[in-house]
């Protein structure tokens, strides 16, 4: 079983800018749900040019709470809904943001806990994998 995380700095960088580029130039003032879901697809798209059967999830932090039940609960559904694939990608956004809530301020504590959560998430995508399966996660 291969499982890594893909995400180098500059390529959640370059994610990030292109999806900012996408928002932007959404006619709208913030982007709807499946606009998002669209940018993500072609996002993928884009990046992975070489891996057109890439099967991704992509799952956004701000929208779930960020407890262990609920990590491994929607790295579960990730892995569940790749299961006929050898290959897949999660793709996980908005998790800084997440954990920063309404504060102005990311601190030392906020980074200790975003590491552990990412920690968590990759070893529960590892966890639930079949043997064989090449399984990545990126988080932007």
């Amino acid at each position: 079983m291969v499982m890594g995380s893909v995400s180098s700095p500059e390529e959640t960088l370059q994610l990030q800018r292109t999806l900012s580029f996408m928002r932007e130039n959404d006619e709208k003032d913030r982007m709807t749900h499946h606009s998002f879901e669209h940018c993500i697809d072609q996002v993928v798209r884009f990046h992975f040019p070489n891996k057109r059967n890439l099967s991704h999830v992509h799952w956004n932090a701000r929208q779930t709470l960020l407890n262990p039940l609920w990590i491994h609960a929607a790295t579960h559904r990730f892995v569940y809904s790749i299961q006929e694939s050898m290959r897949g990608l999660l793709l996980v956004s908005g998790l800084r943001e997440s954990l920063k809530g309404k504060k102005k301020r990311w601190t030392a504590k906020r980074e200790q806990e975003y590491l552990e959560i990412r920690k968590l998430i990759e070893s529960s995508v590892l966890h639930n994998a079949r043997n064989g399966q090449d399984l990545s996660v990126l988080f932007f």
